[in-house]
């Protein structure tokens, strides 16, 4: 399954040099794709950039700011990881090849949170149709989002219908629960976890996401979520 860099803040010359390693690199161990809009997994921003102008309906478990080279250590201490420009490939193949392993965990994590609040019994049907970076993750998602925008479908159901194992089909809904397209039946809300359970979990993903920065970032991290949970 392919990961998404998103980008923000950055010239459309860097742009498109980011989809072209992206895309011919043979050293990349996950495929990568780009997308200047929508969902992402790890956010490249143009380091003057404020990450809270990105829209999109998840937050991306990891942000890295671009800095002019010789400046990343100076430029972004806590952050921990940060790409020079002008861009390398062998740099930014590092960078994605560094932290592959924390995104994925974050984000089983995030689907397993989701897949706790709504078991595979609960039946969801679609609002509104996902977005494309979502349904871009597996070739079996758009097949499951036509099922979905017909009738109201669970887990188990969706498996069947779509011969997809009801894991994959779990992870889904949760990647569209995450998105915010899908309704769920009064029967399925009743005795599940609350919304605020639901961002904890979301939180707590990212935060592991994080696991490989300095102790002074991960501290200053979770003390955002408590205070943005009203936990602290």
């Amino acid at each position: 399954m392919s990961l998404v860099l998103g980008v923000m803040g950055i010239p459309k010359v860097e742009v498109e040099l980011l989809r072209i390693i992206v895309r011919l690199s043979s050293n990349l161990r996950t495929p990568w794709t780009v997308s200047e809009s929508g969902t992402c997994d790890v956010l490249l921003t143009d380091s003057a950039t404020a990450t809270e102008s990105w829209h999109a309906p998840a937050a991306p478990l990891v942000v890295v700011p671009m800095v002019q080279r010789g400046e990343a250590g100076a430029t972004a201490p806590a952050a921990g990881r940060s790409l020079a420009r002008p861009i390398f490939a062998e740099e930014l193949v590092d960078l994605l090849n560094e932290i592959t392993a924390s995104v994925r965990t974050g984000k089983t994590v995030a689907a397993a949170a989701v897949r706790s609040a709504r078991n595979h019994a609960s039946r969801a049907s679609l609002i509104r149709w996902p977005a494309q970076v979502t349904l871009q993750k597996n070739p079996v998602y758009l097949r499951l989002a036509a099922a979905l925008s017909k009738s109201a479908q669970s887990a188990e159901s969706l498996s069947a219908l779509g011969r997809v194992d009801v894991d994959e089909c779990s992870t889904f809904l949760g990647l569209l629960e995450q998105e915010g397209v899908l309704a769920w039946s009064a029967e399925a809300r009743a005795g599940h976890t609350n919304d605020a359970g639901l961002a904890t979990a979301t939180a707590a993903a990212r935060a592991l996401a994080l696991a490989g920065e300095p102790a002074r970032h991960r501290a200053g991290l979770l003390s955002r979520i408590r205070r943005r949970l009203g936990l602290a």
